[in-house]
């Protein structure tokens, strides 16, 4: 039987507006796909950056919570501003002290991207004691972002010599 002896509506398939129409979509379907991956991507290389530079604050603070003695917490915040070499070297951040906060909300040391101030005119302090730190890193887009973690102390007494 040839084409031409089935009637108009038994003659089926695709025309030529319908299959471009579908392949529209279906490419469509995937540059959303691809725009969706790019943007999750982008997401978590910045939030790689984010935990690095706070890996580097708390690489600086550690030393500090085994110190924690009042002369040994002034000899370590007077330390700052440090520079931390994380990821075996391969990223370094300039970290600086905000400010420490004792107990009672006085503010016992401050600091700049350049220097550290210790308050002592204030004999004692009163436990505990929260050190903020500034972090300032390169985001995904070339933008300068700053992090700043805190970190808390309980003040204790013991008789072993500060390392600073």
């Amino acid at each position: 039987m040839s084409a031409a002896n089935y009637p108009a509506t038994a003659m089926r398939g695709f025309s030529m507006i319908e299959l471009l129409v579908s392949l529209l979509v279906f490419w469509l379907g995937l540059l959303g796909i691809a725009l969706y991956t790019a943007g999750g991507l982008k997401v978590t290389a910045s939030n790689q950056v984010r935990a690095t530079s706070i890996k580097a604050a708390s690489l600086t603070i550690e030393p500090m919570s085994y110190h924690t003695r009042k002369d040994c917490l002034e000899i370590m915040l007077g330390t700052y501003p440090k520079t931390v070499a994380v990821d075996g070297g391969k990223d370094s951040y300039s970290i600086s002290l905000v400010k420490a906060v004792d107990g009672s909300g006085t503010t016992v040391a401050t600091g700049t991207a350049t220097a550290t101030s210790i308050a002592v005119a204030s004999t004692s302090w009163i436990s505990p004691v929260t050190v903020t730190l500034r972090v300032p890193y390169k985001g995904v887009d070339g933008v300068d972002v700053t992090v700043t973690p805190s970190y808390t102390m309980v003040l204790q007494n013991y008789t072993v010599t500060c390392d600073a």
